[in-house]
């Protein structure tokens, strides 16, 4: 009885009207989304997302080398070349 309550008083539940886009930040913080889903709009939006310029390199690596690294990059569960990367890295801040 008292989950079938809950669900009724659920969908009875009316968005609240906000005077500011910081009481509705701070409302959403701090409470669930979920009993207003029926009730909400989708909103289309982009987001831009500024990656790291990269240069495209080519670099020569006897065949025992590759494989090597490529068998530490799987026990990592990483790509062969990022492991790569993160080794340069290491290198050259270290």
């Amino acid at each position: 009885m008292i989950e079938q309550k809950n669900q009724k008083d659920l969908k009875e539940l009316e968005l609240p009207q906000f005077d500011s886009e910081e009481e509705e930040a701070e409302y959403w913080a701090n409470h669930s989304t979920a009993p207003y889903w029926d009730k909400m709009e989708p909103e289309e939006f982009q987001v831009a997302v500024e990656r790291p310029r990269k240069k495209l390199i080519s670099i020569r690596l006897d065949s025992d080398c590759l494989e090597r690294i490529k068998v530490v990059a799987n026990r990592k569960g990483i790509p062969y070349q990022t492991l790569i990367q993160m080794w340069l890295k290491e290198k050259i801040q270290g």
